[in-house]
């Protein structure tokens, strides 16, 4: 007998390598905008925090989807997760990323989050 899975989430976790546009708050304020802009989703909140001398922390709330970040300008790098209510693609947002911070490089992880047979909880990747 097969196992009912039910994905209730798709989460990208994303690393970006060398790029120069992660101490901007207003870009990353217009990233936010963008993803909840083109997944249709209503702002419940959206926070950018500036760290000194240089840093940001941001997070975009949606519903049942967020949007996390955390910048380390003066490695070139910051890990940024999207997390979206299934049946949103989050890997359309990556274009998005690419354009915003014109990184050297992206690496991504793709979960696959929901519950298994018997509710059981269920993480798993996409990656083959």
């Amino acid at each position: 007998m097969k196992k009912q899975v039910k994905i209730m989430v798709h989460h990208l976790l994303i690393e970006i390598v060398g790029s120069v546009f992660l101490n901007d708050k207003e870009l990353m304020e217009k990233f936010f905008t963008q993803i909840a802009e083109a997944y249709q989703k209503p702002v419940l909140g959206m926070r950018v925090h500036q760290f000194q001398p240089h840093g940001l922390s941001g997070l975009l709330v949606m519903p049942e989807s967020h949007v996390a970040i955390h910048t380390w300008p003066e490695y070139q790098y910051a890990a940024l997760d999207l997390f979206l209510q299934a049946p949103l693609d989050p890997e359309t947002s990556l274009p998005w990323v690419i354009e915003y911070f014109k990184p050297q490089e992206i690496k991504v992880v793709e979960l696959e989050r929901g519950v298994g047979e018997n509710n059981v909880p269920l993480v798993r990747s996409r990656l083959p």
